[in-house]
């Protein structure tokens, strides 16, 4: 991939800040990457403008979130609502303001000097105008999402511009690999833009690879997937990728909770939690007061503090105490706080959680009473003495399943009440807290008024302290929140694995649960096209919906006239060994590699249909097995590109 595509989206900026600098950056060679640009255009900014924080942006991904789009860009409202579009003159012009500051960046209040001239320096990151930034921010998105190479990656309609869903799925790739999990920052932004470039290589190369029939079904198929997820297909045939991990503006199909097998489940919840444990303590974090940047700030405003007490002592001692047994209660007020928030965020897991395994409860109790009544409903009248024993059997089993069942449907919906119950109590004892927390600010605020009354000379002290602690506090309320966003995703997620694990069990009760109509003997199965003890012994490593899809199919092909045979035992079922054999005698791209062909997992077979052509896809005997066994929601292989009219597989056609 040309890498000097990739990066146009945002040269324009970097060209803007080059005018600073003697530094030539070659924004047109075919050679450089991502991360050695993003390393040059990283030291400049600290050598040449003097920024050793490369998060020079305080816009959160939130903040971006909820930004509008118009014609694939960002759009802000100003304070009347009006739509404030992000043009690339006005970029110019923030850009132009950005130069001249240079190394000027800095505080409106930098250096305090108390009596002892003593500097005390406030923190760029606290207490800059961060305005110029954000613009330059949006000017930098907006061209980043202007550049065709981003547009064709991101494009999931192919509308031919970038919807605000599709600049969302982006800035979430950016939040999952974002650092410090706060305001964006250079680094954040060209991670993402790294992320896209990565997932355009894999699929350039995964597409010049040479391809092969049974992986190309995605895309043949009647689903009418895009041709770039021909080949990223698993061993089972479905696509590859991962929810957790779904990146924007790949267009290849990313594997589902849906086509997950238990143990890919399984595996996916123990991440899920994961993931989740860890965004839970770095909420925790930002509760007690342990978060590095929330603890700078606050060490920044204790330091003010301390000045601004002393000089209070200096004129009135008496004052100064009262003032600093009042920030001791406010401070002990608030640790309470955050103390109940951290037992709200926990119990609001709980909540979710309960919410989740009530609902399960319930779908679990009405799968298995719909198989209760598929059994009891049954026809009787064909059935030898060995059936009905086994009949009444699996209903004597599924009432006192069903009778469990209830019981857990009970107890989750009381643990839900109690969950709701305790939440409730929690909130409300924040609410008094907090109403405690008020009161106490509001003496502050009247000492503060007399301390400014009687000694104005203190009042740049004072100011400075809360203007800190202002900030800290925005900072921190900011943090808490995009954090908790953050959790209630993760467990969500967590959620949804946890359904999809459970109707996979349900699933599997309406196989136990349902009346077996298979063949069984040699005479059985002969008649269903398997005549041969090879081909019964394919039939066997068939999996048992592949089973029951085949007799449908056979049963409705007889009842048409027309009759299905197979030509050997490989076109039921193949080893390894036997795919392998295939592969190296076929020519290339015509058959799977080993370990990919759905003959190999029993889930495809090849049919045969006497004085019938397989390799026309209209031909009307297959054309009528097919549109049946699509109707059943299963995918032929005569709709792809390939066209395999003898093809039928198991995989899902939606």
């Amino acid at each position: 991939m040309n890498i000097s595509t990739l990066i146009q989206g945002f040269s324009s900026y970097l060209e803007s800040l080059n005018k600073l600098s003697e530094k030539e950056y070659n924004t047109n060679s075919s050679s450089i990457s991502i991360f050695m640009y993003s390393s040059e255009f990283k030291s400049y900014i600290e050598d040449e403008l003097n920024i050793s924080d490369t998060s020079i942006f305080s816009k959160s991904i939130n903040e971006i979130l909820s930004m509008d789009v118009v014609n694939g860009k960002l759009v802000e409202n100003d304070e009347e609502g009006s739509d404030i579009f992000v043009s690339e003159e006005d970029n110019l012009n923030e850009q132009k303001e950005f130069e001249l500051q240079g190394d000027s960046i800095q505080t409106d209040k930098d250096i305090l000097t108390n009596s002892t001239d003593q500097a005390i320096t406030i923190s760029d990151d606290i207490t800059s105008d961060t305005n110029e930034n954000n613009d330059i921010l949006s000017g930098l998105l907006n061209n980043i999402f202007q550049d065709s190479t981003v547009i064709s990656s991101l494009d999931s309609d192919n509308s031919g511009e970038l919807d605000k869903e599709e600049i969302a799925s982006f800035l979430n790739t950016i939040n999952s690999i974002d650092g410090d999990n706060s305001n964006l920052s250079l680094n954040d932004i060209l991670g993402g833009i790294e992320q896209i470039k990565e997932n355009t290589d894999i699929e350039d190369e995964q597409i010049s690879e040479v391809g092969d029939i049974d992986q190309a079904q995605d895309v043949q198929g009647i689903s009418g997937t895009s041709s770039a997820n021909r080949y990223n297909s698993d061993s089972n045939g479905n696509s590859g990728g991962n929810t957790t991990s779904t990146t924007p503006g790949s267009s290849t199909q990313e594997k589902t909770l849906d086509n997950m097998t238990k143990e890919e489940l399984n595996s996916e919840l123990t991440t899920a939690q994961s993931d989740l444990k860890e965004k839970n303590e770095i909420l925790s974090s930002l509760l007690d007061g342990s978060d590095q940047k929330l603890k700078s700030m606050k060490d920044n405003a204790e330091n003010l503090y301390d000045i601004y007490i002393q000089e209070l002592k200096n004129v009135d001692e008496e004052m100064a105490e009262q003032v600093d047994t009042l920030k001791q209660d406010i401070d002990l007020k608030q640790q309470e706080i955050d103390t109940k928030d951290q037992e709200i965020a926990n119990q609001e897991g709980v909540v979710s959680e309960s919410e989740n395994t009530y609902q399960n409860a319930i779908s679990t109790r009405e799968n298995l009473e719909s198989c209760l009544s598929t059994l009891e409903s049954a026809d009787r009248s064909d059935m030898d003495s060995d059936k009905q024993s086994e009949l009444d059997t699996k209903i004597a089993e599924l009432k006192s399943k069903i009778t469990d069942a209830k019981e857990a449907e009970s107890n989750a919906k009381t643990n839900l009440d109690n969950a709701k119950d305790e939440l409730e109590r929690l909130n409300s004892d924040k609410e008094t807290l907090e109403g405690n927390l008020e009161k106490l600010n509001d003496q502050m605020s009247d000492l503060e008024a007399q301390i400014v009354e009687q000694y104005p000379q203190i009042q740049e002290y004072m100011n400075a302290y809360n203007e800190a602690q202002d900030n800290y506090n925005q900072y921190k309320e900011s943090a808490i929140s995009s954090a908790k966003s953050e959790i209630k995703t993760s467990q969500d997620y967590v959620n949804e694995i946890n359904t999809a694990i459970n109707n996979l069990d349900n699933k599997e009760n309406s196989k136990e649960y349902s009346i077996s109509t298979l063949p069984v003997t040699d005479e059985e199965l002969a008649e269903y096209g398997f005549d041969t003890e090879a081909k019964r012994e394919a039939w066997s490593h068939l999996v048992p919906e592949m089973q029951e899809a085949i007799v449908k199919l056979t049963d409705y092909a007889h009842s048409i006239g027309i009759e299905i045979t197979y030509n050997s035992k490989i076109s039921i079922f193949r080893t390894f060994e036997e795919q392998q054999e295939i592969y190296n005698t076929s020519r290339a791209g015509y058959a799977a590699k080993p370990g990919n062909s759905r003959h190999e997992s029993g889930e495809a077979v090849d049919i045969t249909i006497p004085n019938a052509d397989k390799n026309d896809p209209n031909d009307p005997s297959y054309r009528a097995l097919a549109e049946y066994w699509m109707d059943m929601g299963y995918t032929w292989g005569g709709t792809w590109n390939a066209c395999e009219p003898w093809h039928f597989d198991l995989r899902s056609n939606s």
